[in-house]
């Protein structure tokens, strides 16, 4: 990522109004003079960590900030805080907002009440993560091609079909497998639970997880890795760094023959979906119409954030080992993903419908 120059005089008076100079916003009451408003539209969690976590980091690095002040405004899975933040139209740095996947799945599926629109939005900062679909050795499953045709029907241990599931479910229905969700678990340590119990076949684990939890298992012999989301570079899924002896998805795709129309809308909602699901799954966003001064700023900080190794050390396990992405840099792929193909969309909204019995509103 190259480094860019400091901020030039315009562009650090855009950024003065975060100080407390700018005029107030509908419906929106600053903190106080230097302090950044931060709406989480969830609960305590993985976002809420990260917004906790990723904010001092910034403060330090931003001379007219002093603090970020975190505020949770949970309800309607993410969308009743997201819609406040938009209505509130803050576009002076003053306040901004943490959201993840799930957020970004409300608004690409079309549910009625959400009043936000990403392609519109401006994104500040990203965190982008990776997962490994894995099976118990008991399964019987040693390879893919045990998941292409197979004539047993095997479980996918899940919390949420509509969620960050829905990408490994996609995959699944790519490759043609037999395959039923058992949905409703309370977390991905649940779902590695079930599988290890023997209560279920498949889990998708985040990179990070499945390096402390699962890749133990698979040195012993116990587990068996099956693919990997990857990583993105350049707009093109490569194998992931921190898992590099995993095949991709779509690695394992693309080596696939008599693939049908069903299996390649299947691939292509895969690829759309996982672009803000695990690329981009964590970030800062901030309102249409901000000031340039302020995203360059933040773009400065992503950078500075990247190179300090004592910050990448500390910063570990909060970015499951992936570096941020500053918004400008990310802007076109996360946009391009969110303009799904109208008929790859309508075969996502009836794969959850008809088969995972998902509610879309």
């Amino acid at each position: 990522m190259s480094r860019r120059a400091l901020l030039s005089g315009g562009a650090l008076a855009a950024l003065a109004g975060i100080a407390g100079c700018a005029p107030a916003q509908t419906g929106y009451t600053p903190s106080g003079e230097g302090i950044v408003d931060v709406v989480v539209p969830y609960g305590s969690g993985g976002t809420d960590t990260w917004a906790r976590f990723i904010t001092p980091y910034f403060a330090a690095r931003q001379p007219h900030v002093t603090r970020y002040q975190i505020e949770n405004v949970p309800g309607g899975e993410s969308i009743t805080g997201t819609n406040a933040y938009v209505r509130d139209g803050v576009t002076d740095g003053r306040q901004t907002l943490v959201v993840s996947a799930t957020t970004y799945f409300q608004s690409i599926l079309g549910q009625h009440a959400v009043e936000f629109d990403f392609l519109d939005m401006e994104p500040l900062a990203l965190n982008g993560t990776g997962a490994v679909l894995w099976t118990s050795a008991d399964t019987g499953i040693r390879s893919v091609e045990d998941l292409i045709g197979n004539s047993a029907q095997y479980r996918y241990a899940g919390m949420s079909a509509s969620g960050l599931d829905f990408i490994p479910l996609l995959a699944l229905e790519a490759l043609g497998t037999n395959f039923r969700g058992v949905f409703g678990m309370e977390g991905r340590g649940p779902t590695r639970l079930a599988v290890q119990r023997g209560e279920a076949d498949l889990d998708f684990q985040t990179t990070s997880s499945y390096l402390s939890q699962v890749k133990p298992m698979v040195d012993a012999g116990d587990a068996v890795a099956l693919f990997s989301v990857g990583s993105l570079e350049d707009g093109e899924i490569v194998r992931d760094p921190n898992v590099p002896d995993i095949p991709t998805f779509t690695e394992v795709f693309e080596g696939l023959s008599g693939r049908s129309d069903h299996h390649e809308l299947a691939y292509e909602a895969f690829r759309s979906f996982s672009v803000p699901g695990f690329f981009y799954q964590k970030g800062l966003w901030t309102n249409a119409g901000t000031d340039p001064g302020v995203i360059e700023d933040y773009a400065r900080v992503v950078d500075e954030l990247n190179g300090d190794e004592q910050f990448m050390e500390e910063a570990a396990d909060a970015l499951g080992g992936y570096e941020l992405v500053a918004g400008p840099e990310a802007r076109d792929a996360f946009r391009e993903a969110l303009r799904m193909d109208p008929e790859v969309l309508a075969f996502a909204k009836d794969l959850l419908r008809e088969k995972h019995d998902a509610v879309l509103d």
